[in-house]
């Protein structure tokens, strides 16, 4: 059995029509979480952390979102028993890189072939693997790469050391990957309240259109750091239950 680990849900349904109508190959398992944000420990630490920022979602909902630990000991097991091949799925995007190095420390018990598809990033500089057409993303698992056992360790190995009991925000930069402190984007949000009340899904919406394609962070992400930034009196509010949806927020003005 050749095995495909993707990031995400989004990428794997991708890669199953590619699958039914392009000729790609194997088995499809999709890794749901979004490793470029939170404690990366446990399972456990992510899914309080996660309740926090989404503290309105199911808890059900939030595990089977935000439990990458759970979902890659489903997968092993399957691969280990049946695969001949891993092909792990991976772009430039912060969270894909991220994907790249667990799926590197989680299959280095695995004795067949392990191959990678990096898939571009496009024109207008978007990163990730979903963002392709199935027929784009079956001529790149033609070329997937064999990776030596020395680059795998490498992968495995950085994973272990810089990122597996990391907190905060996952970046890719020029310089490689980063960890940065949660409150990265702070000021782009308070850059984008303009001193009249707008809606506060406008100012969120032209922060994420501001940010490097290859970091494309979570909407709930953004939303709970504007959230802090109103409980600190940083933006101010035309009511009081934000973000449902009745209130309308601009930057603190400034008293002299």
């Amino acid at each position: 059995m050749r095995a495909h680990i993707l990031p995400g849900i989004a990428a794997a349904g991708c890669l199953k029509e590619a699958r039914s109508k392009h000729g790609v190959a194997g088995e499809i398992f999709a890794i749901n979480d979004c490793l470029d944000v939170g404690p990366l420990a446990t399972d456990e630490d992510r899914l309080a952390w996660w309740k926090e920022i989404e503290d309105d979602s199911d808890d059900d909902l939030l595990r089977d979102m935000y439990s990458f630990h759970d979902q890659w000991g489903s997968v092993l097991g399957q691969v280990l028993a049946r695969a001949e091949e891993v092909v792990i799925w991976t772009s430039d995007s912060g969270n894909d890189q991220i994907h790249l190095r667990l799926a590197a420390h989680k299959l280095e018990s695995f004795g067949g072939r392990v191959s990678a598809v990096h898939v571009p990033t496009t024109e207008d500089g978007y990163t990730g693997v979903s963002r392709f057409w199935p027929k784009t993303l079956a001529e790149c698992e033609r070329h997937s790469v064999a990776m030596s056992s020395v680059d795998l360790q490498s992968l495995a190995r950085d994973y272990r050391d810089r990122w597996a009991n990391s907190d905060g925000v996952r970046l890719n930069t020029d310089q490689g990957l980063e960890l940065r402190d949660y409150s990265v984007f702070d000021e782009e949000l308070l850059d984008n309240c303009p001193p009249e009340f707008v809606s506060p899904y406008k100012v969120i919406g032209y922060t994420l259109s501001q940010l490097d394609q290859r970091n494309w962070i979570s909407y709930m992400f953004l939303q709970w750091r504007l959230r802090l930034l109103i409980g600190a009196s940083r933006v101010e509010t035309t009511g009081s239950r934000w973000p449902v949806g009745d209130c309308d927020i601009r930057v603190r003005r400034a008293h002299f």
